[in-house]
């Protein structure tokens, strides 16, 4: 089992799944526990698996946990962070993105609102869904030789997202300082989407670190790598989705730093590790077995 510590996602979504199960413990909230449990189990299940059998579809298995536990997870976030940590820290974001930079970024930003802006700003915010999704399941299917990289580095921002979103609970400028702000944010059909699509699908604790800004930051820094094409197609809307975390009002400047020192972080710890030992994952000649899904 030594190969285990070649995979900080594994360890860093573990570990957040392990630090949610024992605070609900200590919070005796059972309504979840049982699910982070299960999720936990599941993962050092799976994991066992793939070390030990040497078989595409064990590896499969393994891969689809991370998205589907991310799915299950995000909005089970909403109820379970609050029985564990109460407390609200925007007044500590707010505080500190004052100190550290001498203005409010987000208040500063309000100078520059027009419908027209409003527009744009939404449609860079909701592409990060499309971004995020298409890029999970593309290598299923294509390069399949770059899957275990990309993955490994993507669960990794996620789980040691989440446990920041643990550590540090806040809602976002819109939510808990409504009062800073005199103009509102008006726009056309994306922006009602997207401010539809926020208040269906944000769990309310999911500011710190921005994880639009660090997932998004990730997939750009993987595609220079790997796609230097697809680099320069993306540069432009990703950088207008960071613009639009704060000129839309969801994050304060230090979330979208700390995102981006996050993806730095996954890029390095991923470029450091090997892949799993050659007999578990290639086959006599020397090439990765097609994935066979369940």
């Amino acid at each position: 089992m030594d190969s285990l510590k070649l995979f900080p996602h594994i360890w860093t979504f573990g570990a957040y799944l392990t630090a949610m199960s024992g605070g609900l413990l200590l919070a005796r909230f059972y309504a979840y526990l049982g699910l982070y449990l299960s999720l936990l189990a599941c993962l050092a299940w799976l994991t066992h698996r793939r070390q030990t059998v040497a078989s595409p579809r064990s590896r499969v298995h393994h891969l689809l946990f991370f998205p589907c536990a991310l799915n299950i997870t995000f909005p089970a976030m909403a109820d379970a962070i609050p029985a564990i940590r109460p407390f609200r820290y925007d007044d500590f974001l707010l505080a500190l993105d004052q100190t550290l930079f001498a203005f409010n970024p987000n208040v500063w930003a309000e100078r520059l609102v027009s419908p027209l802006l409003t527009e744009v700003m939404s449609l860079c915010y909701v592409l990060f869904m499309p971004l995020l999704y298409v890029s999970l399941i593309r290598y299923f299917f294509r390069q399949q030789h770059l899957l275990d990289t990309f993955y490994r580095g993507i669960f990794t921002v996620y789980g040691l997202g989440f446990l920041g979103y643990l550590t540090v609970p806040a809602a976002g400028p819109y939510l808990a300082h409504p009062e800073l702000f005199i103009t509102p944010l008006t726009g056309g059909p994306i922006t009602r989407l997207t401010q539809a699509m926020v208040q269906v699908g944000s769990n309310r604790v999911d500011v710190f670190p921005s994880l639009h800004c660090a997932v998004s930051a990730y997939i750009l820094c993987f595609a220079y790598r790997h796609h230097r094409r697809e680099f320069w197609w993306l540069l432009l809307p990703v950088f207008g989705l960071w613009c639009s975390t704060i000129y839309l009002r969801y994050h304060y400047l230090i979330d979208v730093l700390c995102g981006f020192a996050l993806a730095c972080l996954a890029l390095t710890l991923c470029r450091r590790q090997p892949t799993l030992p050659a007999s578990l994952e290639y086959n006599h000649h020397g090439h990765r077995p097609p994935l066979q899904f369940p």
